[in-house]
């Protein structure tokens, strides 16, 4: 089972993984992901939307990962240890395709969800944990720029 934690423990624990990767040489990816309900109107609770797609994508990453749960927003960020930067196509899709099957209670409906999704990989794209983010979130943004509903 994936495990879910909050902001603080996510940079935390990153931060840990990022250096024992450096000493041991293996590679550290993140995701940013970027929820877009389908409909109009803001989402009333947006961490109660983020927990529910928290859990679909613990279904399909591996339990070694982590998911960053947000405290105000629905913006989520996954750590992948030893994910190369060409596997994170592969999971981008996996994860993609498992929140299209479903949908999710926002405010007093059930509704889909698209994900718009970036990814960052140390050593290949970035060196430090905030180039790592900024990449992620940087491409999540981009992504979501070229696909809206």
């Amino acid at each position: 089972m994936t495990l879910t934690i909050d902001e603080h423990r996510f940079a935390l624990v990153t931060e840990l993984e990022l250096q024992k990767a450096i000493r041991l040489h293996y590679p550290v990816s993140i995701l940013a992901i970027l929820p877009d309900p389908e409909g109009d109107g803001e989402v009333a609770d947006p961490p109660r939307l983020a927990g529910q797609l928290a859990r679909v994508i613990g279904l399909v990453i591996r339990g070694t990962d982590l998911i960053r749960l947000p405290t105000a927003t629905t913006s989520l960020h996954v750590l992948l240890v030893d994910a190369q930067f060409e596997q994170l196509q592969g999971i981008i899709q996996r994860i993609t395709e498992e929140i299209g099957r479903r949908t999710f209670q926002i405010n007093r409906e059930r509704r889909p969800v698209r994900l718009s999704l970036g990814g960052a990989c140390f050593p290949s794209t970035a060196s430090t944990l905030r180039d790592l983010l900024a990449q992620a979130e940087l491409r999540a943004q981009e992504a979501r720029r070229r696909s809206r509903w």
